[in-house]
This record gives structure tokens, C-alpha cells and sequence, in this order.
């Protein structure tokens, strides 16, 4: 099961990539903790890789079973998501999925590959930049060119406390996450 408070890996098996790209694609907009269970739940299914699974089920079914939420949305990256190369895509690659927008991307290459410069635009990202001073900061994820220039903000203070994105993005989350 992924571990939200430890979603940092970048020596993820093929199996564990795939699971991981599940878990960010099904985070969106909801618990992360009772998330990382519910897919936990969708996973445990037959033998095989989550993507290997994927194609052998009445996916549509196993989606409503779990209780995922976003079924549609869910249904349509998952159907096309297991043609992806995890090891090897970028950004764009992903977003050509429908439902996978910026954050979830970004989300999923930062932690899953060292040395990313990317900036995962959620809630918590973003009210920590208001805090600091930045004007102008939505209250929700920004989509196409807003979001480069909010995340370039994100970057630079990264910069600043001479951290990698990946782990100033965990550590604004699980301070934020606390206090909701």
C-alpha cells in the first residue's frame, strides 16, 4: 500500500511505478490516507502487476466496488494509462491523458524520479505560498500558464531552503495536511 506520509521512492520496482501512478491519479481532490486504502482494495484482485490486472477486469465494476469516487475520470486514465512507459514519460505524456492535469503529473514524476524541478500545485502548495507573501495565489490549482509561473514561485523557495522539490512538497504537506 502507499504510505502518503512517504511517498518519495525513487527505486520503485515496474510493479510499484504503476501502483504509484494509480494511487496519484485517484488522490486528486480527495483523502489521501483513505485513498491509498481504497486503491489497496481495487489492487487486491488476481495475480499480476496493477496494470496487468487493469486489463483483466470489468474495470467499470471494480472502480464502483472500491469506492474510488470519479468513476468516469478514473475509468478513462486507467484504460490508457497502462500504455504508458512510467519509467521513461514526461509531464506532457501523461497530461495527453484526459483527467491527468499538471499537478497530477508533476506529482507523480517528482516523487517517483530524483532531481525533478516540478511543483505539485494543491491546496496545501498553494495557501503555503500565500502565507510567504506571494499575491495573487488561487485558492485552487491553477491549469496551463498561471500554473508554470506559480509553480517557478514554488521552485525558487525550494531554492532558497536548499531543497529538492519532492521533499519541500512532502514537508508542506504532511504540516498543512495536520491542520485540516
Amino acid at each position: 500500500m502507499i504510505d502518503p506520509n512517504q511517498v518519495t521512492n525513487f527505486n520503485r520496482t515496474i510493479a510499484e511505478l504503476q501502483e504509484f501512478a494509480l494511487f496519484c491519479a485517484v488522490v486528486a481532490g480527495k483523502s489521501a490516507h483513505q485513498q491509498a486504502r481504497k486503491l489497496e482494495w481495487f489492487l487486491d484482485i488476481g495475480k499480476g502487476s496493477p496494470f496487468e490486472k487493469i486489463v483483466q477486469i470489468d474495470l467499470m465494476q471494480r472502480l464502483k466496488e472500491s469506492k474510488l469516487g470519479q468513476y468516469n475520470r478514473l475509468y478513462t486514465i486507467f484504460k490508457q494509462i497502462v500504455f504508458i512507459d512510467l519509467e521513461t514519460c514526461t509531464a506532457e505524456d501523461l497530461e495527453a491523458i484526459p483527467g491527468i492535469g499538471q499537478k497530477t503529473s508533476r506529482f507523480f514524476i517528482t516523487h517517483s524520479r530524483p532531481n525533478q524541478n516540478y511543483a505539485i500545485l494543491d491546496t496545501h502548495i498553494l495557501a503555503w505560498l500565500k502565507s510567504l507573501g506571494y499575491n495573487d495565489i488561487p485558492k485552487s490549482t491553477p491549469a496551463g500558464k498561471r500554473y508554470q509561473e506559480i509553480e517557478q514561485l514554488f521552485l525558487l523557495e525550494a531554492k532558497k531552503r536548499n531543497m529538492s522539490a519532492a521533499d519541500l512538497d512532502l514537508q508542506i504537506w504532511k504540516e498543512r495536511s495536520k491542520k485540516l
